[in-house]
């Protein structure tokens, strides 16, 4: 049986919501494991088995939209397209940063991205 090409696209579309739900998870593993390692500083509220709740809500939003969440605002940032990299800096105390190193997991902040944690540094 063939797909349809309106059948092909909704797969597609699941096949991304799941690529997207499994960078948060990898990202939320490697942070713990950076944490446990002691090169993550302060508090770390992960994101694991919450990654749903953020494609979800993400998916359905512009770019232009804006979003904000509380402590556990990783999966909403990555999935607003955060960058990894800077995501992972921040909370390790890295210039490289979204916020120079100075906010933590908790205040991961892109007004770029329109992403923003309810209670973050803005610079």
């Amino acid at each position: 049986m063939r797909m349809s090409t309106e059948s092909k696209a909704e797969y597609r579309e699941w096949i991304d919501y799941y690529q997207q739900m499994l960078k948060i998870r990898v990202f939320e593993e490697k942070a713990l494991q950076m944490y446990s390692l002691n090169k993550i500083f302060g508090s770390l509220h992960l994101y694991i088995r919450e990654e749903a709740v953020a494609v979800g809500v993400c998916s359905a939003l512009r770019k232009d939209d804006y979003i904000t969440s509380t402590h556990r605002g990783h999966g909403h940032s990555i999935a607003k397209e955060a960058k990894l990299n800077k995501m992972m800096a921040e909370p390790m105390g890295k210039a490289t940063g979204y916020c120079k190193g100075k906010g933590g997991s908790m205040h991961i902040t892109d007004i770029n991205l329109s992403s923003s944690n309810i209670n973050s540094l803005w610079n």
